[in-house]
């Protein structure tokens, strides 16, 4: 079995993996660092520093904002090329942009951002509701299990900062090796055509899309994520 490396989104702790820690934990348990920092240098650091058996061969997957570090990390700071890449709801440019017309308003990171100083568990619950597709509800409570709501209202604030400002578009063609991109039909927070630009842009790129699913598909369809990151690891 490939060792798996799993990196959490934005307000997530690596609880949010629990499903994949379960299905995965009696062949090696995954690897799911909290991310301290918002930044590609902290990943490239954390990733350089995994010793021999957990960085050979690994399979790296990186669910929303740290899917865009994952992303930045390996354009930036060329390493051992992963055995697999896997990206779960990763946009290249977050907000949209006039010549990028698929992404979140800015006017709504910048809103999220203020409500942080004052209601910083507000602006946390609103956005797990927004992760969940209609009929995605009874997986609030799981969901909610796996996010930071006593997380400092700075470290939210420096990845809003990096969501509102980052554009990769310019790195994807330093990305080494194919990608496997996972994404939810009904995903409020990434849409589908986000996915179509990552596949355009990824040499080989394999797009997975998985009908009803919201921005946890990795949670809310378990086994569907977890058959694809078995034929990936070897398992």
């Amino acid at each position: 079995m490939k060792p798996l490396v799993l990196l959490h989104g934005w307000g997530a702790t690596p609880r949010i993996w629990q499903r994949q820690a379960e299905a995965f934990g009696r062949a090696g348990t995954p690897l799911a660092p909290p991310i301290q920092e918002w930044t590609a240098a902290w990943l490239a650091n954390f990733l350089s520093g995994l010793t021999e058996g957990e960085a050979e061969g690994r399979v790296l997957v990186g669910w929303s904002l740290g899917g865009m570090l994952l992303l930045e990390a390996l354009a930036q700071f060329p390493g051992p090329a992963p055995a697999a890449l896997v990206l779960v709801g990763v946009p290249a440019v977050f907000c949209r942009r006039p010549d990028h017309p698929w992404g979140q308003p800015p006017a709504t990171v910048r809103a999220m951002r203020l409500g942080l100083k004052s209601e910083p568990t507000r602006v946390l619950g609103d956005f797990l509701t927004a992760c969940l597709a209609p009929g995605e509800e009874p997986f609030r409570d799981e969901a909610a299990a796996g996010f930071d709501f006593a997380a400092a209202p700075a470290h939210l604030a420096q990845g809003l900062d990096y969501l509102k400002g980052k554009d990769l578009r310019g790195l994807l063609g330093r990305i080494p090796g194919p990608a496997d991109l996972i994404q939810g039909e009904q995903d409020a927070i990434v849409p589908p055509t986000q996915a179509a630009f990552l596949r355009e842009q990824l040499p080989g790129a394999r797009l997975h899309i998985l009908p009803g699913a919201g921005h946890l598909p990795f949670l809310t369809q378990a086994e569907a994520v977890n058959g694809i990151l078995r034929e990936l690891i070897g398992t």
